[in-house]
């Protein structure tokens, strides 16, 4: 009797076994029934950036935006669609890059391109400033500052707000004021030291107020060597702004400012060879052109 009941259970159970059914989870789904059209090409300048609309087919997926190799804010989708800043680095003036979803089902990564960008060149001026002769050549000292100053300013960047917008007005620049050097250039300090200008220089006598150019969180205020009492804006979607060279700050690390809010105001602190301001613009990894990201309606 015991024999028939084993043969029983050995039975039931291997019929139960060998009709084992793969139940395909939400993401599977998705996955196989996903369709893209072509992928947009386009262009755009080395160091500049381009507002676009992409479409964003995922609900159960949770796939991310990359341009370049960099991870790209994409904020909340709306009808499908995501609006993103795709920006393109001062430094590669030739070829393309693309832009590509990434996302991970049953542990194997997938990745979908929807834009080519074509990089035309900006074709940067040099410019040759004589400063004092400190900023040129550091001594041991002031290269421990810098590196310290160096390593809080990448943990600054790297924590940048990226599911979210703080702002909701195009941003603006600081100031009318005439503009004292560009974007990009080639630069050339004391005729030794080569190093490029990440912003735009606007002039700004001392004491002038400097105004938030949209409304973000201040992540940075604090006295480094080269760019002197600097402030730093968080604005969300990837977005920062810094404003250098001041001379007294009206907020702290913390707050949230206003678009148009008083930030600090102007001097000649830091590596500067007058009293101005230098308004540096910070999108997605890359120190881009203040002026497209107002040309772009950003």
């Amino acid at each position: 009797m015991k024999k028939i009941i084993y043969i029983l259970v050995f039975i039931i159970t291997s019929c139960s076994t060998s009709k084992k059914v793969t139940m395909l989870t939400e993401q599977d789904k998705e996955s196989k029934a996903l369709k893209f059209p072509k992928a947009l090409t386009s262009t755009i300048n080395n160091g500049a950036v381009k507002k676009v609309q992409f479409i964003y087919p995922f609900q159960h997926i949770n796939a991310k935006l990359f341009c370049a190799g960099n991870e790209v804010a994409l904020g909340t989708p709306q009808d499908g669609l995501v609006t993103v800043y795709v920006s393109s680095s001062r430094h590669k003036n030739t070829g393309s890059f693309w832009c590509e979803y990434r996302f991970v089902v049953n542990k194997i990564e997938k990745k979908v391109a929807v834009a080519k960008f074509n990089i035309i060149d900006s074709k940067y001026p040099l410019r040759r400033l004589t400063v004092a002769k400190k900023y040129a050549q550091l001594d041991a000292e002031t290269l421990e500052r810098w590196k310290k100053e160096s390593a809080h300013t990448a943990k600054v960047y790297s924590s940048a707000i990226k599911d979210r917008a703080l702002f909701e007005k195009p941003f603006v620049k600081p100031l009318n004021s005439k503009i004292t050097a560009t974007y990009g250039s080639k630069r050339v300090f004391n005729d030794m030291k080569n190093s490029w200008h990440s912003g735009i220089d606007f002039r700004a006598r001392p004491g002038t107020k400097i105004p938030a150019a949209n409304r973000g969180k201040v992540v940075l205020a604090r006295h480094h060597f080269f760019t002197g009492k600097t402030v730093i804006l968080d604005h969300g979607m990837g977005i920062m702004t810094m404003y250098c060279h001041l001379s007294e700050f009206k907020v702290e690390e913390g707050d949230i400012v206003p678009q148009g809010g008083v930030l600090a105001l102007s001097g000649n602190t830091g590596r500067s060879s007058g009293p101005h301001l230098h308004w540096g613009v910070r999108v997605n990894g890359h120190w881009i052109n203040g002026f497209s990201m107002l040309k772009e309606g950003i």
